[in-house]
């Protein structure tokens, strides 16, 4: 089993990255939580990594953390949900987004990773709450005392296409008492630094 690997990054992808490990080059596929964390191409990269061996294919996926590479096993447990659709809720939701829509019951939210309907949404969200009994989210996103909702400020992103956390992560910039479209543009100037 290949548990992690360091290397240099050759090339990067939406949903993959090539990475050079003493002159082997090992295709890597990334939720999009990894990628947005990947070092520039030439620089080293460590990625903790979970190999899928199937009869006829081989695919290591990869991650920046002990703590994602986690949450996708347990995603992979989930019947009817493969790795295109665990890395697909992990790149919509991210490990903070998806727990709390898990232990919320919040299954609507999980519905939103392209592939997954209504009936896997709501499969993934019981069975992942009986595995994660007794934890609590870790990446609550703290509302603002004064103005909307900073939930809306989340939902125009994911909108316009973002994940939830970057959405969530974007949110959190600037003045979080202005008014909606304000929040909005600033955490549009905020991703668009990244």
């Amino acid at each position: 089993m290949i548990s992690d690997i360091i290397g240099t990054v050759l090339h990067k992808g939406e949903d993959n990255c090539t990475v050079n490990v003493h002159g082997i080059g090992f295709l890597i596929e990334v939720s999009r939580v990894t990628y947005l964390q990947l070092p520039a191409i030439g620089q080293e990269i460590h990625l903790y990594t979970h190999l899928v061996i199937r009869e006829d294919n081989w695919r290591l996926v990869g991650f920046m953390t002990t703590r994602e590479r986690e949450v996708f096993l347990n995603l992979l447990s989930v019947g009817g949900l493969g790795i295109k659709g665990a890395l697909s809720v992990l790149s919509v939701l991210g490990v903070d987004g998806l727990e709390e829509a898990v232990l919320n019951g919040h299954w609507q939210h999980i519905k939103e990773a392209p592939g997954v309907g209504s009936k896997l949404a709501q499969r993934i969200q019981l069975e992942l709450s009986g595995k994660w009994q007794g934890r609590s989210p870790k990446g609550t996103v703290v509302a603002p005392t004064m103005g909307e909702p900073i939930d809306e400020v989340i939902q125009g992103l994911v909108a316009l296409g973002y994940s939830r956390e970057e959405a969530q992560l974007a949110s959190q910039q600037g003045d979080t008492t202005g008014d909606l479209a304000t929040r909005i543009r600033q955490a549009l100037r905020a991703l668009d630094r990244r």
